[in-house]
């Protein structure tokens, strides 16, 4: 089931929608951590206060504790004027000497922990549910030291949480919403950054639209840096587009004026069989109607294969090609043909030779090849065929002993529906042409010589880069 493409903004966006909402709300759980935890500290510190004041004016006079309760320490939890404050100070024995009797002090204060602070004014803070009300406590213990007498009394204090509660939801509240804020700005950025960032985008695709179908010129649209591959991507394309059209508009154009010429020429030929009286003469004439119809055929299966083996050379990947026995197989299936012309192929190639390449263009081109050169060989004489290493390069050779190529005709032989004006023999111009086409595909050079005594030896060389043996 084919899926809907999904759009680039699209998915820009909603990973920055996921971005953005996990950072935020990672620093919205941070924000009230530190939000609570600063206002524990604020009303910490100051429960703290209030309980050094009640500890300095607590004395011992005659092995009896005085405590004078402090103004300024209920003045200082008068600060947090919506919580309740609660109060206790009591003996080492546990005795209430001022306060409330029933604070959880001795509850939460262990033995280990009063004697820790003997010396030192550290406090110990706990948390308690009392009376009804979720209550911050700090105890301090303190040594009163009298002669040879000493005592130790425990001051705890007591304060609801209501002010640091609020504090704390101020605090994270502005930090929210900073944080919505920051959240609406930077999306507002971000969907701005990528609309800069597709706009290219859509001037290339607008730049294609507004071009018509026949336009396959550059793009030479300006992009950033990160576009650029992607239109020379799309320019390579249409420049191979181009490519394939031109020769399509050249194989047309060609192919009608190869196939024009032998149809009127049996046309004409038939014509003038049906008016005519003499048999002989007649004879000739369907004579001459044959040997266009087959001139016309081979016209006809010379350009097909042309058509195929354009489109199979830019679509088919190179593979290893066992040339050797490639090479033999096109031999063994022309041998037959060749004996109805009374010419011999004879193959003298070396074995176990390979190389990188399209089996079915390679057997195309050296087929070619072959019939040409028994079509232009004498009775009673002999093609040779030889395939060998030369150094670092593979060739194959193809002989004939018929009457050659002229060096003038040596540089027009591989155009298409090339006939020298020296040449009698019927044929289509187009084998050679498509054999170098495929030569030079699997980079490889096509060389014309002569051969001794006479005749032409055509050269297939190929790079041995790719070869494997």
């Amino acid at each position: 089931m084919r899926t809907k493409p999904t759009s680039i903004r699209r998915q820009l966006l909603v990973m920055t929608l996921i971005v953005l909402t996990v950072i935020n709300g990672v620093a919205i759980w941070a924000a009230e951590l530190y939000a609570n935890r600063a206002a524990k500290l604020s009303y910490d510190r100051l429960i703290h206060g209030a309980a050094l004041q009640i500890v300095e004016n607590i004395n011992l006079l005659d092995r009896k504790v005085i405590v004078d309760l402090p103004v300024s320490a209920f003045e200082t939890l008068a600060l947090a004027p919506e919580d309740r404050a609660y109060y206790s100070v009591t003996s080492e024995a546990g005795s209430l000497l001022t306060g409330y009797s029933d604070l959880p002090s001795s509850t939460y204060v262990t033995a280990s922990d009063a004697k820790a602070q003997e010396n030192s004014s550290s406090p110990i803070y706990f948390d308690s549910f009392y009376r009804s009300e979720n209550v911050r406590f700090i105890t301090i213990t303190k040594r009163l030291i009298e002669s040879d007498y000493s005592e130790i009394v425990h001051v705890t204090i007591g304060q609801t949480t209501q002010a640091r509660q609020q504090l704390a939801d101020e605090m994270g509240g502005l930090v929210i919403q900073f944080l919505i804020t920051f959240f609406c700005i930077t999306l507002g950025l971000l969907m701005f950054g990528i609309w800069r960032v597709l706009r290219p985008l859509k001037s290339l695709r607008r730049a294609i639209e507004l071009r018509s179908s026949t336009e396959l010129t550059p793009l030479n649209t300006d992009v950033p840096s990160e576009i650029r591959p992607l239109v020379e991507t799309v320019n390579y394309f249409m420049s191979q587009l181009n490519i394939t059209l031109e020769r399509l508009k050249r194989f047309t154009s060609e192919a009608a004026h190869q196939l024009r010429t032998p149809l009127a020429g049996v046309n004409l030929q038939a014509q003038n069989a049906l008016i005519e009286n003499d048999a002989s003469k007649r004879q000739t004439q369907l004579q001459d109607i044959i040997n266009s119809s087959e001139l016309l055929t081979d016209t006809i299966h010379h350009l097909l294969e042309e058509a195929t083996l354009t489109h199979r050379m830019r679509s088919q990947a190179f593979g290893d090609v066992q040339l050797d026995r490639l090479t033999k197989d096109v031999c063994r299936s022309l041998v037959v043909w060749a004996l109805e012309s009374e010419v011999e192929i004879e193959y003298l190639g070396q074995s176990s030779i390979s190389c990188l390449g399209d089996d079915v263009a390679l057997t195309q081109m050296l087929r070619n090849i072959l019939e040409n050169a028994v079509k232009y060989s004498p009775k009673h004489s002999v093609v040779e065929v030889n395939l060998y290493r030369e150094k670092d390069l593979i060739c194959l050779t193809v002989a004939d002993q018929g009457n050659g190529i002229s060096d003038e005709d040596k540089q027009h032989v591989f155009e298409r529906f090339y006939r020298s004006k020296h040449n009698h023999t019927v044929g289509t111009g187009i084998g050679l042409s498509i054999a170098k086409e495929v030569a030079e595909h699997h980079g490889a050079r096509l060389i014309l010589t002569d051969n001794q005594p006479r005749g032409l030896l055509i050269k297939v060389v190929f790079e041995a880069n790719g070869e494997t043996v």
